[in-house]
């Protein structure tokens, strides 16, 4: 009998194990990667009016944990959502200068785990704040 309840109990935590690993790999996790000097606050990631996903803080040379995303669109391997958020109580966004004219192919992101870098484009008088992939 012990045998036995032994031999179930490992095949259901063998189970539980195998579930837990392919939850983890089907799902879209995200990361942000502040470059900038300020604190990115109440950030969130919109790829249109439908699908936004808040983010929150992102600090100033810092990364976030990972977020699950069930929807992030890439174009040519780059993101192609749109973060807003504030930045010095001012309103900041950051995208990949990519869009849908310039002839990006538009796909949704395989599963898996990414890093997003934000970084500044451009002199201190006219920024321009770009989104891309950390590779």
């Amino acid at each position: 009998m012990k045998k036995t309840l032994f031999a179930l109990l490992s095949l259901v935590a063998l189970f539980s194990a195998r579930c837990t690993k392919d939850a983890e790999t089907t799902q879209i996790l995200v990361r942000f990667q502040n470059t900038l000097s300020q604190d990115i606050t109440d950030a969130r990631l919109e790829f249109d009016d439908v699908h936004k996903t808040d983010i929150g803080l992102i600090p100033a040379g810092s990364v976030t944990g990972y977020i699950a995303f069930d929807y992030f669109q890439t174009g040519d391997a780059w993101p192609m959502g749109i973060l807003n958020g504030e930045k010095n109580g001012e309103p900041f966004s950051a995208f990949s200068g990519l869009w849908c004219g310039t002839g990006v192919d538009f796909k949704q992101l395989e599963a898996g785990q990414y890093t997003i870098v934000i970084t500044q484009v451009g002199d201190i008088a006219n920024p321009f704040y770009q989104l891309k992939f950390v590779e």
